[in-house]
């Protein structure tokens, strides 16, 4: 039977993560995990009261080109020993999906400990992360800038406004609210911050931690070239208790560009998956970028965990630059990718990994039609990317 977790099962919910993911919490962490613990985001499996599987579903918002979307992130995936490979997993997945689609949740994220397993219900990577090592040597000295740094206690309020401008211009950034700040993110980046102030404006800021002759930055955030020559200088004042500098940031970030010495190493792993949940009421809002002359764009999906997002969707603009969706759902004898007889054959064909791949920018159109990941016809491939904007995926967050 799937149901919610129960208050009173919150402790066998943290030791089965605990021995799912190999690590024990201290007294004092339990005691804060406890009281921070929401029962009723998480799911179980359960037989005869044993709780046999979980998964839990935080509820957030993204940004996709500056505009906020709910998003449920799935986490805390876990199954005791004796159950696993009996499906419960697969069970709880299609269970909360469900659960989100009721929620307006039209897209989900997770951290997989198995990107195939995940692909197999519809996840797709959408945001790698990379880790730039410096050494002391490569550091840029000292840049002009107008401002100044200021080391404070960890204080979202302080910073929260140029997370928001800098978090907008990304696809898959994070809408972090105060309980995030204070709970998760200042308890997960421990460390310094170190604030630049242009005047009394605050324009960029660093987390970080000196230790062991090494500089480790969790975030590097500036909107202005001046934030950054100041951060960078800041940087570079550690130049006599450091021998290197790792810097956690975005792949397609242009911070090698911008150093005197490029020449650095460069780690890339993959990070994030996400889903397109439901695909008509995501297209619905979707910030396509209105033009009078790509005429309507026509999807054919895909969805072997979702049927519900299974169909046609034609995407109609108009001069109030409204979106208007017709849909056209896949018979039982359809359910190939062809369309039913009212709706029409021309479009892209493809599954709802590749349209989520697409539509939050971690893979361009022709890629995947090179790769035969999609079906679809030169002329309707750039009809479509005429109309999407330029996005760079990126996640500074964790769950």
């Amino acid at each position: 039977m799937i149901r919610k977790l129960k208050p009173s099962e919150l402790e066998n919910s943290i030791r089965l993560s605990e021995f799912a993911f190999q690590y024990e919490m201290t007294e004092e962490e339990r005691r804060e995990h406890l009281s921070s613990l929401d029962p009723d985001v998480t799911w179980v499996m359960e037989e005869n009261g044993v709780i046999m599987s979980k998964a839990s579903v935080l509820p957030f918002h993204i940004y996709i080109d500056g505009k906020p979307f709910k998003m449920g992130g799935v986490a805390g995936v876990a199954t005791w020993p004796e159950y696993r490979r009996s499906g419960l997993v697969s069970q709880l997945l299609k269970h909360a999906l469900k659960d989100m689609k009721e929620n307006g949740q039209s897209l989900s994220f997770l951290h997989p400990f198995s990107i195939p397993f995940y692909r197999k219900f519809g996840w797709e990577l959408f945001s790698d992360e990379a880790k730039l090592t410096l050494s002391k040597e490569q550091l840029p000295g000292r840049l002009p800038h107008n401002g100044h740094v200021k080391r404070i206690e960890p204080d979202y309020t302080a910073i929260d406004d140029v997370y928001q401008q800098w978090a907008k211009r990304y696809s898959g950034t994070l809408v972090r609210d105060e309980k995030w700040w204070k709970d998760s993110l200042f308890k997960r980046k421990k460390g310094m911050l170190a604030v630049y102030y242009h005047g009394d404006q605050c324009t960029g800021y660093m987390i970080y931690t000196v230790k062991e002759m090494k500089m480790t930055i969790h975030e590097l955030i500036w909107i202005t070239p001046d934030a950054r020559n100041g951060l960078m200088s800041f940087i570079s004042n550690h130049d006599s208790m450091i021998e290197t500098v790792s810097i956690t940031t975005a792949p397609h970030e242009r911070l090698p560009f911008l150093l005197p010495d490029p020449k650095v190493k460069h780690e890339v792993t993959s990070y994030f998956m996400a889903r397109i949940v439901d695909v008509h009421s995501f297209l619905k809002e979707y910030p396509f970028k209105w033009d009078s002359d790509a005429g309507p764009l026509i999807f054919h999906v895909t969805d072997e965990t979702c049927e519900w997002n299974n169909g046609t969707y034609i995407i109609k603009f108009s001069e109030t630059k409204e979106t208007e969706i017709e849909f056209f759902p896949f018979s039982e004898k359809t359910k190939e990718g062809v369309s039913c007889q009212h709706a029409p054959k021309k479009g892209i064909h493809l599954d709802v990994r590749m349209l989520t791949a697409i539509l939050l920018g971690s893979q361009s159109p022709h890629t995947l039609a090179e790769e035969a990941l999609i079906e679809s016809d030169e002329k309707t491939l750039g009809a479509l990317i005429t109309c999407l904007p330029p996005l760079k995926p990126f996640l500074y967050d964790f769950f």
